[in-house]
């Protein structure tokens, strides 16, 4: 400031006076105290002057006053102000500037205030919100208004992307679908960073990402500010404004939006636990509402099996098992064998007469059924075997039992089949092997002791006074399936007991009378049947096994009839032999004792071979029908086979006719069952002939 020049004429007094008056003044307002300086400035120059509010430090024209934020300055034409005066109009300048200071900060503090209401309005109504979804649109709607935007979304995060969740303003609908990777758009840079970022002019700036610039132009969007929402050690999210005129996001603009998004983040937080809390709420209402009913359902079903377990050691059997539930439940109860015929049934007629095969197996089952979707099947075991099915068919009375009631009540009454089965099972069992101690007594027992057996045999209802044959198997391969197949131990004793119990069980033909397992060794005792009969029923046991297990084989012989108890020993022996000549001849692996011939005597033991019995077989009818007749058919049989078999040669030895011959050959047959165009029975009986020979001679 240049000093003023003395030989100027002086300043009016009257307008210093006023301007060190207005000094001691407060003024109302900044525009007052500005007005004022300029007025008594101008009195005390006498010409008007002009005030400047922080002008900076362009020069100005004429003279001029500058102190703090105001200048005031005046032509050149003015006279010259003393340096008193110019120091005057410096303190007014000054004076001025406070009031403006003053002004700014009611100002400001008035906008703080205004500021601070809405912020609190605004997190008032967000921490009010708990529903996640709603409180997103409410984030992304009081923000919109906050900050003067157009478009305002919020992206969360998942995973290495942000997704925008909630989104207001926009016009495209790609907006609502945005994905951003960290470092793609003003989002990515955020998520990326952790830092507020904002561009001015969208679709020219060059420090974000051109990924987006599309949508922006499809948008009109000019300027654009994101602020991460995050906790301390976790990112949630960014929260982003648009605008679509041309603006610039002023450092409060961030400020405001930061302060905004720390709260929304908490309020975020907060709704996730509450979301977190309403669904842990409600799922412990849930298991609590299930576990009260599971607890229901245990009680009755808890009831409902003592109630059974009672019934099965009462001795009750299958129907009183089944009409206690059809009782207690008021449906319809079917109990079936495994081959699907009913063994007990009781609550009405809608159950199957006959179970389709393979039961339980979904819909095709019911259907074939005849059954609604709601029948329930269950299987039954016994030893590890499935050996029958339950049927549960519910009615209208049972309807209040609910379907887990039902479900549970199923496997129960199976369960309460299966020991009902399994305990007469057990007591069969028991029967089983008391009467497998007696065969075994019979067959290969001291005489003491098979007078015990038959004894027993008596008391226990086995009828033994007819005449008897002993059937004598061995199952060959029982041991190289088990290897094959990867069976267990228990596997193999399973079949092995299915052997015997196709004995035992059969429903056609003769029953036997007893039946017995030593390992792979299988003993009976059966009616006597003729040959072609019993061939026949150790077939039809046979071919029951093999439809079990296709793989298997055995072999079997057979004895002769007995008529006595005490014989059964000799009848094993028989068997024993059958049995080797059918392991050693092979064929259809059945033989019988009484078709083998001279092989049994091969077979025989040294020491017993069985002369006198295969001599009986063969010549004891011919030398009884001899003494009883004065008849000669031992001695034509033997005449028959020194003439080579030649009726005629053999007649012309024993001085008779031919015809007199021939019908003593018919009568030999008849008599024995030998025919002698066969090679095999010429054998047996020329054999036979020479043995009695030559114990007649040793006699």
């Amino acid at each position: 400031m240049k000093p003023v020049d003395a030989d100027r004429a002086p300043e009016d007094s009257r307008g210093s006076e006023r301007l060190r008056r207005l000094l001691t003044m407060l003024p109302e307002s900044a525009d007052d105290a500005l007005d004022d300086l300029r007025r008594a400035v101008s009195a005390c120059l006498g010409s008007e002057v002009t005030v400047e509010v922080d002008p900076g430090d362009r020069p100005g024209t004429g003279q001029r006053v500058h102190t703090g934020r105001v200048a005031v300055s005046w032509t050149v034409e003015c006279p010259r102000v003393s340096d008193e005066l110019c120091a005057l109009i410096g303190q007014a300048c000054t004076w001025t500037t406070l009031a403006l200071d003053r002004a700014d900060a009611v100002r400001a503090v008035d906008d703080a205030a205004e500021e601070t209401v809405i912020v609190t309005e605004v997190v008032e109504r967000l921490l009010s919100v708990h529903d996640v979804d709603q409180l997103l649109l409410s984030i992304a709607t009081r923000t919109l208004g906050l900050l003067d935007a157009d478009i305002c979304g919020v992206l969360l995060r998942e995973g290495d992307e942000v997704a925008m969740r909630s989104c207001v303003g926009h016009r495209v609908i790609d907006t609502s679908r945005l994905r951003m990777r960290r470092g793609q758009g003003v989002a990515g840079l955020v998520f990326e960073t952790g830092r507020p970022a904002k561009v001015d002019h969208y679709v020219e700036d060059q420090t974000i990402s051109r990924d987006f610039v599309g949508l922006a132009e499809r948008e009109q969007t000019e300027s654009a500010l994101a602020v991460p929402l995050a906790l301390p050690g976790e990112f949630l999210g960014v929260l982003e404004v648009w605008r679509r005129r041309p603006s610039v996001f002023t450092d409060q603009d961030v400020r405001r939006m930061v302060t905004l998004a720390n709260f929304a983040t908490i309020a975020l937080r907060s709704a996730r636990l509450h979301d977190e809390q309403v669904r842990a709420n409600a799922n412990l209402e849930k298991a609590h509402a299930a576990l009260k009913h599971q607890v229901g359902v245990l009680g009755r079903t808890a009831e409902l099996q003592h109630a059974l377990l009672t019934t099965v050691l009462d001795g009750g059997g299958l129907p009183a098992l089944a009409r206690r539930v059809a009782t207690q439940l008021g449906c319809q109860v079917g109990i079936y064998d495994g081959a699907g015929t009913p063994l007990a049934a009781h609550g009405g007629r809608a159950l199957p007469d006959r179970l389709p095969p393979r039961a339980g197996k979904g819909r095709a089952f019911r259907r074939a059924a005849g059954l609604p979707p709601a029948a329930r099947f269950q299987p039954v075991h016994a030893d590890g075997d499935e050996v029958g099915w339950v049927c549960l068919l519910p009615t209208e009375d049972s309807e209040h039992a609910g379907e887990e009631m039902l479900d549970a009540v199923v496997g129960q009454v199976a369960m309460a089949c299966s020991l009902s089965l399994l305990r007469e099972r057990a007591a069969s069992r028991a029967r089983h092997q008391a009467l497998s101690e007696v065969l075994w007594d019979l067959v290969q027992g001291a005489p003491e002791h098979r007078t015990a057996a038959r004894a027993r045999a008596q008391q226990m209802g086995v009828c033994l006074g007819a005449r008897m044959r002993v059937l004598h198997g061995h199952l060959d391969n029982v041991e190289e399936l088990a290897v094959r197949h990867g069976w267990e131990t228990s596997r193999t004793d399973r079949l092995r007991r299915d052997v015997v119990r196709a004995l035992r069980d059969r429903e056609e033909g003769p029953r036997l009378a007893l039946a017995g397992l030593r390992g792979d060794l299988v003993v009976a005792v059966a009616e006597a049947l003729d040959p072609a009969a019993v061939k026949s029923l150790v077939q039809h046991i046979v071919d029951a096994v093999r439809r079990e297990v296709p793989d298997l084989r055995s072999s079997w012989g057979v004895s002769r009839a007995h008529d006595e108890v005490d014989a059964l020993p000799a009848a094993f022996n028989e068997a024993q032999t059958a049995l080797s000549a059918s392991h050693r001849l092979g064929g259809d692996h059945i033989s019988l004792y009484e078709e083998l011939g001279v092989v049994r005597l091969l077979l025989g033991s040294g020491s017993d071979p069985d002369l006198q019995t295969f001599i009986d077989d063969v010549t004891g009818p011919l030398v009884a029908y001899d003494r009883e007749n004065d008849g000669a058919l031992v001695r034509t049989l033997r005449a028959f086979f020194d003439a080579d078999c030649s009726q005629r040669v053999a007649a012309e030895k024993l001085f008779v006719h031919h015809k007199t011959l021939r019908y003593r050959l018919e009568r030999i047959k008849q008599l024995t069952g030998l025919d002698l165009s066969r090679h095999d029975d010429r054998m047996r009986a020329d054999v036979a002939l020479r043995l009695l020979q030559l114990n007649s001679d040793g006699a």
